[in-house]
């Protein structure tokens, strides 16, 4: 019995102790694993970064410069004094913060009446994502002889436009998972309490499904930013985005601007990167707000 006794906290102690070096190796595999995966998708990053802050000398250089040692900001001046980098860039931040407005006012509305009286059953909503999910290849043509017709190429008006209808769908979408979550009775209450259902909307509703309209202007300014067919077809000299600079420099001939080309790329990265920093304490909280329902 002694034995027996004696036995039974030693295979305890060793199972514990299996325990505990598997959590550890499991813990380091999964660190390891992070690792790795930083190194992949941010590795390229890095190195567009460190491109652009080289002197042309540094390019081909063996071994190959990973840190320049003299960082310069040369690159940088030259995208903006002789490749109207300044314009691109303006015309993509005025466009995508258009864009990313005017999605917000067209779909709130549209959803809050989905989500509030069903209009449209759930046909139209459907139909939202049937919407979404057409390729923009399928779009261009028919987009490019209208906008010739009616002369909206080349202009602010149209490609807001554009991407103010081409984003509704799935702004609608994120919208009504948020919007059907929101409580009815506190809108109830500010109704019998006297306000319209407009004033409901705009002083109640909105303040607490902000962080959902946070997660979607941020999805439809990147999206817009981002966005490279609509903007290489629709546009002229005076409303080309970043997106069509950036590949001007990586199309062709590139031997002498890789410093420009590389400068291009991280100002075209940025803007997304700010906007969603500056957001990000939303973006969680507006995930899993609509995350339940849809």
């Amino acid at each position: 019995m002694s034995t027996v006794a004696t036995a039974t906290p030693l295979v305890t102690v060793r199972r514990v102790n299996r325990h505990r070096v598997q959590r550890r190796l499991a813990g380091l595999l999964t660190y390891l694993g992070l690792a790795l995966a930083l190194v992949f998708f941010l590795g390229p990053f890095f190195w567009i970064v460190t491109t652009s802050l080289k002197g042309n000398e540094d390019f081909f250089a063996y071994p190959p410069v990973w840190i320049p040692s003299e960082p310069s900001l040369t690159h940088y001046g030259r995208l903006f004094t002789h490749s109207s980098g300044a314009r691109y860039f303006t015309n993509s931040l005025v466009i995508s913060s258009l864009s990313m407005f005017a999605a917000l006012v067209v779909s709130l509305p549209t959803a809050y009446s989905i989500a509030r009286w069903r209009f449209g059953g759930g046909f139209l909503s459907t139909l939202l994502l049937v919407l979404r999910m057409l390729p923009a290849i399928a779009l261009i043509i028919p987009v490019y002889l209208m906008y010739k017709l009616l002369g909206l190429t080349n202009s602010y008006l149209g490609l807001v436009a554009l991407y103010t209808v081409v984003y509704i769908p799935f702004a609608v979408w994120l919208l009504v998972g948020f919007l059907r979550d929101f409580p009815v009775e506190i809108e109830e209450a500010a109704l019998i309490d006297g306000c319209s259902r407009l004033r409901a909307l705009v002083r109640v509703v909105i303040p607490i499904i902000a962080p959902g309209l946070a997660v979607v202007a941020l999805f439809a300014f990147i999206a817009t930013w981002n966005e490279f067919l609509f903007a290489i077809v629709l546009t002229g000299i005076e409303t080309k985005t970043m997106m069509v600079l950036v590949t001007s420099f990586t199309t062709g001939g590139t031997d002498q601007f890789y410093g420009e080309a590389s400068a291009s790329v991280v100002l075209g990265v940025l803007p997304a990167f700010a906007v969603a920093f500056f957001l990000q304490r939303y973006l969680v909280k507006g995930l899993a707000l609509g995350g339940t329902k849809g």
